[in-house]
Formats: C-alpha cells, structure tokens, sequence
C-alpha cells in the first residue's frame, strides 16, 4: 500500500524543493506564474468588488434612513393618539368626579339637615388677594347649631391644596365677618397621602366617608 502525503508534507516538500526545480526546469517557473494569475483576482476586479460593496452599503443606508422616517411617522401618530386618549379619559375623570363630588355633597347636606344643624353657603370675593394669590371667590359652608359654628368641606377626593385652600377661606371669612370658627371639618370619601397629616398640622378635622361623618355630627349633636 503507497503511503499519502499529508498537506503539509507536501508544502514542506514545495518550500525545500521549488527553488531547485525552478532552476533546474525553468518552464515550472512559467506554469507557476500561470496558475497564480489564473487564480488571483486582477487589480481591476478587485474595484469592481469594492464598487459592489459601496453600492450595496448606500443602498442598505438609503433603505435604513426610509424605515427610521416611517418609524418616526409611526411614532408621532402612536403620541398623538395616546395624547387623545388621556385627554379623553381625563374629561371623562373629570365630569365623573364633579358629579359624583355633587352627590356626595347633597348626600350630606340632607344627613346634616335630619340632624337639625342649618347649613349657611358662604361666598365672598378676596378682590384684594389677601388671602389667596390671586383675586378668587372663597366659598364654605357654615354649619350652626345652638350658637355653635363649624366651617365643612365636602369632598369626594381631597388633596393637600384643597386643604390650604379650605383653611384660607376660613380665615377669609371670619376676618370679614368678625366672628371665630369654633372647629373646621372636611369629609372626603378618597383622600390623597399626607391630607390627614397636612390637615392636622392645621388644626383641620378629617373625617373619611359618609358614614363616619354621619357618626360624627350625630355624635357632637348630643353635646350641643
């Protein structure tokens, strides 16, 4: 059996071989420098290649820039419409919250009434913003009850700057009408975090939900 020549036997062969060959057969010289130039790619094609290569990398970046401005169209009309949607469920919120804020006010107008406390819907107009940034209308309501005067809010959500403004009006009022207020009260159905502490800080009675309320005046009424 004849023993085969690995691939590097036979260039090991060529490297120590060639140089001889050649110049014993200098034709073999010739078929080299054939086979060579059969195989390597001229000066000529190897720009052509290049040329390929710089059409196909502008054409891919030609094709990427269409896709980021469709993305970018796509993305505007996605935040517009979000826009839209927020708005929408926003005006939604908010008829839904003064509606139902509404109801929550009659709600306990009609308990106080049933408690015998007469309720006084007090507005006036700070033209001087002396108690609010701006010129505003304040309005509270004055419950009395056997000389007693308790100024209430009603809310179904309640937030720090409800407090403040309620505490304003408060101040607005008895400067103007002369006379104390003997304890200040907001019933709110959802309060926002730190109301109650807010409002105790300021001397503000924070009574969640109807119920509770009820609870409340039915129990001051007998003390009164």
């Amino acid at each position: 059996m004849k023993n085969i020549l690995s691939e590097e036997e036979i260039i090991r062969i060529i490297e120590e071989k060639l140089p001889e060959i050649i110049e014993k057969y200098p034709s073999v010289r010739l078929k080299i420098e054939e086979l060579i130039e059969k195989k390597a790619a001229t000066k000529e094609e190897i720009k052509e290649i290049l040329l390929e290569l710089k059409a196909q990398r502008e054409e891919n970046s030609k094709r990427f820039e269409e896709i980021n401005k469709k993305f970018e169209v796509l993305t505007l009309k996605m935040e517009n419409g979000f826009k839209i949607l927020r708005d929408t469920i926003s005006a939604i919120g908010s008829r839904w919250g003064v509606g139902a804020e509404e109801a929550f006010r009659k709600g306990f107008e009609e308990v106080l009434s049933k408690l015998d406390y007469k309720v006084i819907k007090w507005r006036r107009f700070d033209k001087n913003s002396e108690f609010f940034i701006y010129p505003r209308t304040a309005e509270i309501d004055i419950l009395i009850k056997n000389k007693k005067k308790i100024a209430i809010e009603v809310k179904s959500s309640l937030t720090l700057g409800d407090i403040e403004s309620f505490e304003r009006s408060v101040r607005f009022y008895e400067k103007e009408e002369g006379e104390k207020i003997d304890e200040k009260i907001i019933v709110a159905i959802f309060p926002y975090p730190e109301t109650e502490e807010y409002a105790r800080n300021l001397n503000i009675k924070l009574i969640k939900g109807i119920e509770k309320g009820r609870e409340y005046f039915e129990n001051l009424y007998s003390f009164i």
